[in-house]
């Protein structure tokens, strides 16, 4: 009887000692205006109803905004957990807005954040967050870039190109990258001119790669951004097959994204995956030109455009390039009249071989 009365006594000691610990545990979520911040979290960052309009949609940023501010880095454990854990995409989303309204405040989660590069299902949300902490990310991007295999590391490739010369020290990452793994080289290139801008250290990469159709996509963007140093190997790639390679050269030719182009200074910066939107626009104008007026006009025309350079060495290229196209795109149909005339097309060769 004793031992049952001991074992009744413990028990209710042990219960009664584990209640508040339930509640100081539950305490340790971070409140604010007497609302736990998951619950904000889901109350914030929920879709908008069929009737809601953008001034409701900014009124509940505002107020998570307020909710992030005032609770500070306390809430970033909590963060960390839901982007890793959760498969509530308004939760994901909430906690990456959170750390995006931190920014560099949120420096201590920069070890978690890299450690989600390496799933492909959290790396763009970490990505994303570590751009937000500032240049501090470089060099855990940087690890990233040189050691990852998966999506993770084209997310990491990519934010460094956010960071322009800041991320200078990845450079030599990114050369080795591109020297060394084909498979990569396309936005190691494009990354790499925004973050070092010696065109004697870039051109002999990008000529390695220029008439690559796996890569010459990013290596014609790479050239465009160099500028003038980079125009004669652009006009010259107006002559390559096939006709990708062409659009490409094309694309980095269009006076649009030229003003863009480093050497040009009197023209507002824009945010590098912007001008990598930009970059692909152009080249799909360059392709919907050659099907309205030929391959080898629009090549020829956009040749043209630099014959009459004040830089002696683009007005040569220009011509040399100019010359080699003038006879092809004389005798050019485009492709909108073969596909509307068909008996434009040669004839197909006998199946015999006669």
């Amino acid at each position: 009887m004793r031992n049952v009365y001991v074992s009744l006594v413990f028990g209710v000691v042990a219960a009664l000692l584990f209640v508040p610990g339930c509640s100081t545990s539950r305490t340790r979520e971070p409140v604010f205006e007497g609302k736990r911040l998951g619950v904000w979290l889901v109350e914030l960052n929920q879709p908008l109803k069929d009737n809601g309009s953008l001034s409701q949609l900014a009124a509940q940023n505002a107020m998570w905004t307020n909710v992030v501010q005032d609770v500070g880095t306390n809430g970033l454990p909590l963060y960390m957990g839901w982007i890793q854990n959760s498969t509530d995409i308004p939760r994901r989303y909430g906690s990456e807005l959170a750390i995006e309204i931190l920014g560099p405040a949120a420096q201590p989660a920069i070890p978690a954040l890299a450690g989600l590069l390496r799933n492909d299902q959290t790396a763009p949300i970490a990505a994303e967050c570590l751009l937000a902490t500032g240049p501090a990310a470089i060099p855990a991007l940087t690890e990233a870039a040189a050691t990852m295999t998966n999506r993770g590391r084209s997310d990491a490739i990519s934010i460094l190109g956010e960071f322009g010369p800041a991320a200078g020290s990845a450079a030599p990452v990114l050369i080795q990258i591109i020297k060394n793994e084909p498979m990569w080289a396309w936005p190691a290139m494009q990354t790499l001119v925004e973050i070092e801008t010696n065109a004697a250290v870039l051109l002999p990469l990008f000529g390695q790669h220029v008439a690559d159709t796996n890569n010459a996509a990013g290596a014609a963007y790479a050239l465009g951004r160099l500028g003038n140093a980079g125009v004669p190997m652009l006009l010259l790639s107006l002559t390559s097959e096939p006709r990708n390679i062409r659009c490409f050269a094309a694309g980095a030719l269009d006076p649009d994204f030229q003003k863009y182009s480093a050497d040009k200074r009197n023209v507002d910066s824009v945010r590098f995956r912007r001008l990598c939107c930009i970059y692909n626009l152009k080249v799909m104008t360059a392709a919907s030109r050659c099907y309205s007026v030929g391959d080898y006009v629009a090549a020829a025309q956009t040749a043209g455009r630099y014959t009459n350079s004040a830089d002696a060495t683009i007005r040569a290229a220009a011509i040399e390039a100019f010359n080699y196209l003038r006879p092809f795109a004389e005798t050019n149909v485009p492709q909108i009249e073969t596909d509307e005339r068909p008996f434009l097309k040669p004839a197909p060769p006998p199946l015999d071989g006669r």
